[in-house]
């Protein structure tokens, strides 16, 4: 082949290369545009109908914090709906963020409760408006006074979607998100690497995905000695545990098994979904190692025995979780570093 003719393959190559670039270029355009996510306000949405199959659907996802607590309460109510499981990137690819989901809710976050196709956004307010619902026993107390402690264990229970940790020193809530990272980076290796990639690109919080990227790469025992990782995980465990004996001191005094006394409440709903996450990621044993937390220790048998439970806990638990679980009590258990870094001095 003479110059002319390699010339001329220079030239088409370079083509397809700027053809291929500019392709790419539109694609990621066109999925910014239909992934894009924007702040909805919470509660009862008038005016907007979404395609409904059941009176009640739930978008929810059995590892999401917030969903366990709606999922909970639907089932304390005796409620009968449709479950549409949405999945996390930590359950398998960020579903959160594609175009079906953010028609359903454009802020991209779990749940969302459809009432005759009208969107209930945000899980406390979702958690008032099953109030209306619900044909089992009130989860509200009538009286003035005992329905502020209710809200205010609530609000202590609570993880902000703005800021979820934000406020460790004060809310058991914002521990979670610290507390959870370790089980992440278990789980996290089933997690195929493109479909973290999605969130790098496109979600609005670079963080998380940074994170799982990173976990999926180091694993569990590096992820745990390089960045902020370490820090956020001992200074939520430090403060949960404070919070923990707060909590375990209120049910000793308080007048029946419940943390309000003889009836069940949403304040215990949302100290089940703390008392969930505590469990499958191995610290409610651990906490319970280093302190008398005998109050909690019967709250939560409380709790697994009623048949709300069953439904909405038991059986929807995810295989990927139990992974994770067994990855990390196997690092816990092989490596004197890895326990050190979690459950040694600060």
């Amino acid at each position: 082949m003479g110059g002319a003719g390699v010339s001329l393959v220079f030239d088409i190559l370079g083509l397809v290369v700027i053809a291929l670039a500019g392709l790419t270029l539109i694609w990621f355009v066109r999925e910014k545009f239909l992934r894009a996510s924007h702040p909805v306000k919470g509660g009862r949405h008038e005016g907007v109908v979404l395609p409904h199959d059941a009176p009640l659907e739930l978008y929810a996802n059995p590892f999401s914090h917030c969903s366990r607590k709606v999922t909970l309460a639907m089932a304390e109510y005796g409620l009968a709906f449709r479950y549409r499981q949405i999945e996390l990137i930590e359950t398998g690819w960020y579903q959160t963020i594609s175009p079906a989901f953010l028609k359903i809710n454009p802020a991209g976050l779990l749940p969302v409760l459809v009432h005759d196709g009208v969107p209930i956004f945000e899980s406390d307010e979702i958690l008032d408006y099953l109030g209306n619902l619900g044909t089992g026993d009130p989860l509200v107390p009538e009286e003035a006074e005992a329905r502020a402690r209710m809200q205010q264990w609530i609000a202590f229970c609570g993880i902000s979607s703005d800021d979820p940790m934000g406020k460790i020193a004060t809310h058991a809530g914002a521990c979670i998100p610290g507390l959870t990272l370790p089980i992440f980076a278990t789980m996290v290796q089933d997690i195929k690497i493109r479909h973290i990639l999605v969130g790098i690109l496109f979600h609005p919080d670079k963080k998380r995905p940074g994170f799982f990227l990173a976990a999926r790469g180091m694993g569990l025992a590096k992820i745990l000695k390089s960045g902020p990782a370490p820090a956020l995980i001992r200074a939520s465990r430090d403060a949960m545990r404070v919070h923990l004996q707060t909590i375990n001191k209120s049910l000793e005094q308080s007048d029946g098994p419940w943390i309000m006394g003889s009836q069940l409440t949403l304040a215990d709903i949302s100290l089940a979904a703390i008392y969930i996450r505590l469990d499958e990621t191995g610290w409610l044993d651990w906490f319970m190692q280093s302190d008398d937390l005998a109050a909690i220790a019967a709250h939560y048998k409380g709790w697994q025995a009623r048949p709300s439970w069953q439904k909405a806990v038991t059986e929807r638990r995810l295989d990927i979780i139990d992974a994770g679980r067994a990855r990390l009590a196997e690092a816990l258990a092989s490596s004197a570093e890895i326990k050190s870094i979690l459950h040694g001095a600060s």
